[in-house]
């Protein structure tokens, strides 16, 4: 492969300022719904830069404060989003509740957000890197990792100031690097980021990531099977229950993550144009849910809408921007869009 490291940007100078936020915040749609804090006073126009390095993204953006939202909804409707985020704030400061957690993202610190669970934060002005990875990688690669959130390191220890300068060498480097050294750019941050979290005594904890990431996917092979529970599957993994309700602990319990599970399923399903043509409780009665009314009210409390308002608008999907000629803001937004959905398949 020939020439530099594949790149899409959104700088000031492109176009007018005042239409950068909202490119900003689109180049973000497929991640997160971001808000600007109503409060905050204006701020210098946002910028991001996102490189492709095959089995990873590397993201380098300025923005100012903003609200970053992604509810039950947004999770159903960019499910091939759900890769995990591993962050540096080179500035700034980020208030976040993720996958039950609540943590700050700071300077001085290595964070990991899961997209595969919800995310609310409130951060202030910032300048960030973000490294974006593949659930398959983690699980693959990186095992001890996959379910984690938050804190990867002590703030200001030697660990978090090694990958924090590796992060910002990225940023320096990334420019002038070649097509044909992406991928062991991409390798050697990922073995970097597994020496530096394996040295402490997390052996355990890779083998319950492990396994829980196995459970996990045969819940979602079996959703449409009425026998699916939490004895199936200590039957199935020959496990006791208090393995296995220890294991989806941090998932707010097995019913709960099945549940859930099968909620996402409907919502794609009830949304999809193939199966407009189906009832509604049709669908429902698909994953088990036996009452219309029960499985409305779930629905609703899970995603903020009825099934019916779901379909209506038809899962609310936000859409790319009009396809433009050559380097244009609009056709940097469609690449970080394509990259984003395409990763999982790297």
């Amino acid at each position: 492969m020939t020439g530099p490291i594949p790149s899409a940007a959104l700088l000031p100078g492109m176009v007018p300022d005042e239409m950068l936020p909202e490119l900003w915040r689109q180049s973000l749609a497929v991640y997160y719904d971001t808000r600007p804090l109503a409060y905050a006073a204006p701020a210098r126009p946002p910028a991001i830069r996102q490189y492709h390095l095959g089995q990873a993204l590397f993201i380098d953006t300025q923005f100012g404060a903003q609200h970053f939202r992604r509810d039950a909804a947004w999770l159903a409707r960019n499910s091939d989003t759900d890769h995990v985020t591993v962050q540096l704030f080179v500035s700034g400061r980020n208030r976040v509740v993720n996958n039950g957690h609540s943590f700050v993202q700071a300077p001085g610190n290595i964070t990991m957000v899961n997209l595969g669970r919800e995310v609310m934060a409130e951060s202030t002005d910032a300048d960030t890197l973000t490294l974006i990875l593949p659930r398959e990688l983690l699980q693959n690669d990186l095992p001890q990792l996959l379910d984690r959130s938050g804190a990867l390191f002590e703030d200001n220890s030697a660990s978090a100031q090694v990958f924090a300068n590796h992060m910002l060498s990225l940023r320096q480097t990334l420019g002038r690097a070649a097509a044909a050294e992406a991928d062991s750019i991409a390798q050697g941050t990922l073995s970097l980021l597994d020496a530096l979290t394996r040295h402490r005594d997390i052996g355990a904890a890779a083998t319950q990531s492990a396994t829980l990431a196995t459970i996990c996917r045969h819940i979602d092979r079996n959703l449409k099977d009425p026998a699916l529970d939490a004895e199936s599957l200590c039957g199935e993994f020959r496990c006791s229950r208090a393995t296995l309700y220890r294991l989806f602990q941090p998932l707010g319990g097995v019913r709960e993550h099945i549940q859930r599970r099968r909620l996402m399923a409907c919502f794609r399903a009830i949304t999809a144009p193939a199966q407009a043509h189906r009832r509604i409780f049709d669908i429902a009665l698909d994953y088990g849910f036996s009452s219309p009314s029960h499985f409305s009210s779930l629905f609703r409390a899970h995603f903020g809408m009825t099934p019916r308002e779901a379909r209506e608008r038809g899962g609310n999907r936000p859409a790319l921007p009009a396809p433009t000629e050559g380097g244009t803001a609009d056709a940097a937004v469609q690449a970080m869009w394509r990259w984003a959905r395409d990763l999982a398949g790297a």
